[in-house]
């Protein structure tokens, strides 16, 4: 950690730019708290999201790479509440954090959070095994908030975008931590991996459409079950209906 960890604070401030100012933030980034206005009527949907080198992300990942994706994954779960955007407080650990690195992983966050429409208003820095934990904030309307357990027999399950392509990136990418994030394809294993694309858009427009909803990031397996627990229903699912990426196994990709 630099000697002065305020400096550097400013110096992430200063890259983060325009995105953490901006409609709603009355203190933002630099004191001791956020003082946020909501848009009026509107209920508050938090999420927090902690990733973990060598568990989520390669320990030799590029500090932008890293930014990018955990601010990715925490906005995916505000995309399945129907959730609107709003704010997101970072913290960072780390054993050492020299002021580039910090600097470059700012920019994949403010990266990031420019095209999901997010505003960084705080966050922290400690000492202590690699990991960021992002927590995001976003508004719906009055009771549209799409949850878990809303599900009923007969309703259909519905996934969106293909499947399997991050896992194929983990399989077959011996370099995944090396990759330029200016230069990497959304469509590719890699830019899956690294780009996940919160379907927030979708998501704001199924809140009176949807009986429930669930991210699925830990894997379709998983997180389906998880909503059927909620729902207190069960499913089935046609597994050669799985829109998959090109090359991955449905059984890989659920």
């Amino acid at each position: 950690m630099m000697s002065d960890e305020f400096q550097l604070i400013d110096a992430i401030v200063a890259v983060l730019g325009d995105t953490a100012t901006g409609a709603g933030i009355l203190v933002g980034p630099g004191d001791d708290a956020a003082v946020l206005a909501l848009p009026p009527t509107h209920q508050l949907v938090v999420s927090t999201d902690t990733l973990v080198s060598g568990r989520h992300f390669p320990a030799d990942a590029k500090a932008d790479l890293i930014g990018y994706r955990s601010m990715a994954v925490a906005t995916s779960d505000l995309a399945a509440m129907g959730a609107e955007p709003g704010w997101a407080t970072v913290s960072l650990t780390a054993p050492e954090l020299s002021r580039d690195w910090a600097e470059t992983f700012a920019r994949g966050v403010a990266d990031a959070a420019r095209r999901f429409d997010l505003k960084i208003v705080g966050g922290n820095l400690a000492h202590g095994p690699t990991n960021v934990s992002v927590t995001v904030h976003g508004h719906v309307p009055p009771s549209q908030a799409i949850t878990r357990d809303g599900a009923s027999v007969g309703d259909v399950v519905y996934v969106t975008g293909t499947l399997g392509g991050a896992k194929l990136a983990l399989l077959h990418d011996s370099q995944l931590g090396n990759c330029n994030l200016p230069d990497l394809d959304p469509t590719t294993p890699a830019g899956r991996y690294w780009l996940p694309q919160p379907r927030l858009a979708l998501g704001a427009r199924l809140r009176t459409l949807a009986s429930a909803a669930v991210d699925i990031s830990d894997g379709l397996t998983a997180d389906l079950a998880h909503l059927c627990s909620a729902s207190r229903v069960s499913c089935v699912a046609d597994l050669e209906r799985l829109p998959t990426a090109s090359g991955c196994d449905a059984l890989d990709a659920a």
